[in-house]
């Protein structure tokens, strides 16, 4: 796919490209699209902290989980999905033995965020933030080689339902608090919580709720 090959372009440069790379604590999702302002960037910038289109939090060490896959399978004789937006390797190691997407039967596994960086979209494509992940040890997750899975277009993996954050990091919606808000008097008015940590819950929610009308 063509925004593979720009990231393995961006990459396999190796170490001559790394001595260049510049650094930012926190990223947003819009000013990463935004051509004019990602013009301060290099490529290949390393990020701390990425709040993306989601609205949730991810940064180094953060564990994400890993969804439902969309890719279709590699052979004509299997019905097995493979994940579209996450490979094994890093894009360097890929350049030289080919790309080979994680297979569906790792559905449910977890990694840990090890470095997340900036790629700069060229001839046309959009800029993007890519990850490389470990699988947690003591797992049958094992890699081969360097060990890493890279989850390229994050967002677009996040959007698709092919990677999702351990713990949600982003506000809630107004229906989601009203929700959650139901649930909390629903389990108060069955003695599963006390008054006070119902209490403590309405103090918080409400605000929300009504902010958002």
């Amino acid at each position: 796919m063509k925004y593979f090959l720009i990231l393995l372009c961006t990459i396999s440069s190796g170490n001559v490209i790394a001595q260049r790379l510049s650094v930012t604590d926190t990223l947003l999702y819009e000013k990463m699209v935004d051509k004019a302002q990602a013009k301060s960037f290099k490529n290949g910038m390393d990020v701390s902290v990425y709040i993306a289109s989601d609205k949730n939090i991810y940064a180094e060490g953060d564990t994400l989980v890993l969804g439902k896959p969309i890719g279709e399978g590699k052979s004509a004789f299997s019905k097995k999905r493979n994940y579209e937006y996450i490979f094994y390797g890093k894009p360097a190691g890929a350049a030289l033995t080919g790309i080979r997407n994680v297979e569906e039967n790792f559905e449910g596994y977890k990694v840990t965020i090890e470095k997340i960086q900036l790629n700069k979209g060229a001839l046309g494509l959009e800029n993007y933030v890519f990850i490389y992940a470990k699988p947690l040890a003591n797992t049958d997750f094992t890699i081969l080689f360097d060990k890493h899975v890279t989850i390229t277009m994050l967002d677009n993996a996040i959007n698709k339902g092919e990677i999702k954050p351990l713990r949600s990091t982003r506000p809630l919606t107004r229906d989601e608090a009203v929700e959650l808000l139901k649930k909390k008097k629903e389990e108060y008015d069955l003695d599963v919580i006390s008054k006070e940590e119902y209490e403590s819950f309405r103090e918080k929610l409400v605000p929300l709720i009504r902010s958002s009308k």
